[in-house]
């Protein structure tokens, strides 16, 4: 491991202790919750110990939970839930035994299925694609598991130079890796063979994210920029730059022929796809109605006409032109919100820091339901 990336990785870990430590003297999240939404339920990883609880998306009922089989022994990591056939798919670590990898369990029962083993946590989710399932471990390993065979593909995993917090994105039979070395790396998707890699200024936290003509891949870093790269060769594209005032934690939203990207200086910023200008009235500046220190770290997400943005102190606030619309809650906030909400039937899916969901009307942001997990409440 390099100087650097010791020092980006103590930089992270310390960041990391500072938001659990801001959820309360024993937070209901030991590492950041996951947030999934489809087939008319909602996954959350929540509770203590935790666990994922499958709700009805309708009516917040649970209907079931997911357990890998002893792992409830030791401090538990999660990665978000990724559904793909006929299935669910998790990355799971138990601290006591060591144990990690990759679980498949009936989306419906939490019914486990099989898992395949890895060497480190793995903390993003999943990408399924073709009937394989492609994650990034913590020791900078990325792994194609065939879902039919249960086994990991021959010529995987790859080994990137350091960690992989950033999910897979996988487009036009090739993976796309962000990673905490300043990398990004296009792998075959058969053979896991590197096609080519670029470094940047900054380790990456965030998915890429693929421009609809397939040409180009969007990747923000924590050197404040926003990268814009050649698909099929990794060349930086000429003359495009954008650079914000803190880390740019979160994947970027293509919408309206703009991209629109949050960073930890608490402002959301919609970006002229060419060249990486901003568009006025933009960018939008969440102090208005958040802590002035808060940073977005969640992903944007368009809403109908509005783009949700989550803040540290956990306001919901959705932005059309610049313009705040409606904000949640309006009075205290309640808990921080790290985990990027999913918007779905013109509901929007928020996870709190301590375990709870709020599910809100994208129109006025009126509470239509909540769920705690008994350990929570």
């Amino acid at each position: 491991m390099t100087r650097r990336s010791r020092i980006v990785g103590a930089g992270l870990l310390l960041l990391l202790v500072a938001v659990l430590s801001a959820c309360g003297a024993q937070p209901v999240a030991q590492n950041w919750p996951g947030l999934t939404v489809g087939g008319g339920r909602v996954y959350v990883i929540s509770g203590l110990p935790q666990q994922v609880y499958i709700l009805d998306a309708e009516t917040g009922v649970q209907q079931a939970t997911f357990v890998p089989s002893g792992g409830e022994a030791g401090l538990p990591y999660w990665s978000p839930v990724t559904l793909g056939g006929d299935l669910a798919f998790v990355g799971f670590a138990e601290s006591q035994s060591g144990t990690a990898g990759l679980y498949a369990f009936d989306p419906e029962t939490g019914q486990e299925r099989w898992n395949v083993p890895a060497n480190d946590l793995i903390l993003p989710a999943p990408t399924y694609a073709d009937g394989t399932v492609y994650f990034g471990g913590s020791d900078g390993q990325v792994y194609a598991v065939d879902v039919e065979s249960q086994r990991i593909k021959e010529g995987w995993p790859f080994q990137a130079e350091e960690a992989v917090w950033a999910s897979p994105l996988v487009a036009g039979g090739q993976v796309y890796v962000a990673s905490m070395d300043h990398n990004v790396y296009a792998l075959d998707a058969d053979t896991g063979q590197e096609l080519w890699r670029t470094e940047v200024g900054g380790a990456m936290a965030a998915k890429p994210v693929m421009a609809a003509t397939g040409e180009v891949l969007y990747v923000g870093a924590f050197d404040g920029r926003l990268y814009a790269l050649r698909a099929d060769s990794g060349e930086q594209v000429e003359g495009f730059d954008f650079k914000a005032d803190n880390w740019i934690w979160s994947e970027v939203l293509l919408a309206n022929d703009l991209i629109f990207v949050t960073s930890l200086d608490g402002r959301l910023y919609a970006l002229n796809p060419s060249d990486g200008s901003v568009v006025s009235p933009y960018p939008y500046d969440s102090a208005e109605v958040a802590d002035a220190s808060d940073g977005l770290r969640a992903s944007p997400v368009l809403a109908g006409e509005t783009i949700i943005v989550t803040s540290g102190s956990g306001r919901v606030i959705a932005v059309k032109d610049a313009q705040r619309q409606w904000y949640w809650p309006s009075g205290l906030p309640q808990s921080s919100v790290y985990t990027t909400p999913v918007v779905s039937n013109g509901w929007v899916y928020v996870l709190l820091m301590d375990g709870q969901v709020q599910v809100l009307d994208s129109e006025d942001g009126g509470l239509q339901w909540s769920f705690s997990p008994p350990e929570s409440q």
